[in-house]
């Protein structure tokens, strides 16, 4: 059977055409004019792009031999049926793109088997519903979904239905004539959501507003595209507020006129549109807004060219507006003229703008006013009415005149460049009733004065006069405090590193932690020492090691067994359980001294280990090679091991004299060669083994 299938295959791939453009994991095969699913030129395949294509019919062997596909790109191709097993074999798709083609009927057979997939386009298609219901019932994993086009006209309510995992929606509705209330609630929440409504709000309002409840959240991102918002005047005379917040506008610039809210604007009393990229409204919009009563546009891009514009350079314009919010925007400055004919506006909102001073033609009917978060270095404005007034995190150094605000119950200026306070300061606010003034540096010249303020923070003077409160200077002077804190640790830091560099704390640390390992574990028996000597050698001195010492020490007769890092360290293994294991197993240790030696970190571990290991013990187990001439003085201090055993054992010298060579050998194997009783003990263990 598997042969006679396999044959098929064969048969099926010579009838396919061929892609002409191919990679090793990849094929793009668009605008090639193909009739067919071309055929697999390796299994390696996981992107496969037939788009633009002619292909009307998708079969249920078509997908047969893509078997690790991952992602199917087949828009534009003018498929018109698509068999109800052709995605069966594609277990592994993540991706799946039939948009813009001629589908009228969608089938849930298509998915069963795609379990995987993540991303699935069925955008622009003739199909009037979405299949008989479930459609998507197996793809828990899907993330994206693009739906609908100019045919759909039918969404029930289980259409959706299985979409736990959705975090992008888009759906085109332009010609939706019924709608199931709740059938995009389905999926949750999600994060962002594209509608094509088209004049959906002037065909059918009721439908387009259970649809918008349906996928409107607040943790829900909503773009409308191709979307006109066009109101009955019936429909909106009773409206009086709209909110237009985070208006996410691509093309920013075509968002000024607001052309679209025209009828709106008209009759709205209450107009917000609030961090949505707005940068102006023409002087002909404002002429129209003759019942306007608060208006915010904060967090928008005006300046004080567009902020002109729309006051219509103080010619009479929005002569019912009581309230005005213009903060956090791009102005500088401010028309003297704008507002004097606002007879009835009663509070402005200008926080965080830049400006450096305020025009003084304010309109006298204010009660709040917000400058806060500006670069005001004073502020003495007559306004008789005014209640409220909001001038913090500005440059302001004393105290506005009270005799300007004969009104005024609350003023707010924190943050600023305050430095004293007198009481006659204050005998001029008549009304205040509350000052907030925190966060300025005061200085106090009269005890008597002090005596006068009650401490409000920090807690722990809460409730002491000036006089009787005692801070710290960290509490005084916090900021430079702190940095003097921070920078006093940094130069404590940089100075330990210096330190631990120049001594190679570091180094003996982890040679301190590699002796603690080595001495827990239990200590082998001389009958079980597996080597003869651990030769301990740099890198630059293995030549001299591998053409004279092995083969004079390992060929000779009785052999001895070396143990050389390059032969007989356990691959894989950390390097210093590597260098433990060795020493421990080896009845001598060799050192092969010289220059290179010395420069050596991987020398040093042995070098240490080994004092640490074996001199401990009393145990005369190390021998010494010097191959060159090395002066003590020379050798660096974290080497002062190897100075204290120069120091106090001898040592053997390669010899320059070619006669004295063999006695050096010679000589060589009687320190290395162990005592009668281990050979003996040797021999025991082999036998009983």
């Amino acid at each position: 059977v598997c042969a006679v299938k396999n044959a098929y295959i064969l048969v099926k791939q010579k009838k396919q055409p061929q892609c002409h453009s191919c990679e090793q994991t990849s094929c793009n095969c668009s605008r090639q004019n193909l009739s067919n699913v071309p055929s697999v030129p390796s299994k390696l395949i996981t992107e496969l792009d037939i788009s633009f294509n002619r292909l009307k019919t998708i079969m249920n062997d078509d997908f047969l031999a893509y078997v690790n596909l991952r992602s199917l790109i087949m828009t534009n191709s003018k498929i018109k049926t698509i068999q109800e097993q052709a995605f069966v074999p594609l277990i592994n798709l993540e991706k799946l793109d039939l948009s813009v083609n001629e589908l009228e009927t969608l089938s849930a057979e298509w998915f069963k088997k795609l379990l995987s997939l993540q991303y699935l386009n069925l955008w622009g298609n003739k199909y009037k519903t979405l299949g008989q219901g479930n459609l998507f019932q197996p793809l828990k994993k899907l993330k994206t979904l693009h739906i609908g086009g100019p045919f759909l006209q039918s969404v029930r309510e289980s259409d959706f239905s299985g979409l736990s995992g959705l975090e992008e929606l888009f759906f085109d509705g332009k010609n939706l004539q019924d709608y199931a209330e709740g059938s995009l609630r389905k999926p949750g929440p999600i994060s962002q959501v594209t509608v094509v409504l088209n004049n959906l709000f002037w065909r059918r309002q009721t439908l387009d507003q259970v649809l918008l409840s349906d996928v409107a959240h607040p943790n829900t991102r909503l773009t409308f595209t191709d979307t006109w918002f066009i109101f009955e005047f019936d429909y909106i005379r009773h409206l009086e507020v709209v909110v237009l917040k985070n208006v996410d506008t691509p093309q920013f610039y075509s968002f000024p006129a607001l052309s679209f809210m025209g009828p709106v604007l008209k009759v709205g009393r209450r107009v917000s549109v609030i961090n949505s990229k707005l940068f102006a409204i023409p002087c002909e919009t404002s002429t129209h807004l003759l019942k306007l009563e608060y208006m915010d546009i904060s967090d928008n891009l005006f300046s004080d060219l567009a902020l002109t514009e729309m006051m219509c350079d103080g010619k009479g314009v929005l002569w019912s507006l009581q309230t005005i919010n213009v903060s956090r925007n791009h102005l500088r400055s401010i028309n003297s003229q704008l507002f004097t004919k606002l007879e009835k506006l009663q509070n402005i909102d200008m926080s965080g703008n830049m400006f450096h001073k305020v025009t003084s033609c304010l309109p006298e009917s204010l009660y709040i006013l917000d400058l806060s978060d500006n670069k005001l270095t004073v502020f003495n404005i007559e306004l008789p009415f005014l209640t409220d007034l909001y001038i913090s995190g500005n440059k302001i150094s004393s105290l506005p005149d009270g005799g300007l605000y004969p009104r005024l119950v609350s003023i707010y200026i924190q943050k600023n460049d305050l430095q004293t306070f007198r009481s006659d300061n204050l005998n001029d606010y008549n009304n205040l009733k509350s000052l907030k003034a925190a966060a300025n540096t005061y200085i106090f010249r009269i005890e008597d004065e002090l005596k006068l303020y009650i401490c409000d923070s920090p807690d722990a003077v809460r409730g002491k006069s000036v006089s009787d409160a005692r801070l710290s200077v960290f509490e005084c002077h916090t900021a430079l405090s702190f940095s003097l804190l921070c920078s006093a640790i940094l130069v404590m830091f940089l100075l330990v590193a210096g330190l631990c560099h120049k001594f190679s704390i570091v180094w003996y640390m982890k040679m301190t932690w590699a002796w603690l390992r080595a001495k827990r574990k239990p200590k082998l028996k001389k009958g079980e020492l597996e080597y003869d000597a651990f030769v301990s050698y740099s890198e630059m001195d293995s030549g001299w090691v591998e053409a004279h010492l092995v083969p004079e020490l390992e060929q000779s007769e009785p052999p001895l067994q070396l143990c050389l890092h390059k032969r007989d360290f356990v691959p894989g293994g950390w390097i210093m359980d590597n260098i433990m294991d060795a020493i421990e197993k080896s009845h001598k240790t060799l050192f092969i001294l010289s220059q290179h030696f010395v420069r050596s970190e991987w020398c040093k571990y042995e070098l240490d280990f080994t004092h640490f290991r074996l001199f401990d013990q009393n145990n005369d187990a190390v021998v010494l090679i010097l191959l060159e001439p090395i002066d003590k003085n020379t050798i660096p201090r974290k080497f002062c091991k190897l100075r204290r055993v120069m120091n106090s054992r001898t040592y053997l010298e390669w010899p320059d004299d070619e006669n004295q060579i063999n006695r050096f050998w010679q000589s060589l194997r009687t320190a290395i060669k162990r005592p009668v009783t281990d050979n003996l003990l040797n021999s025991t263990t082999n036998l009983v083994i």
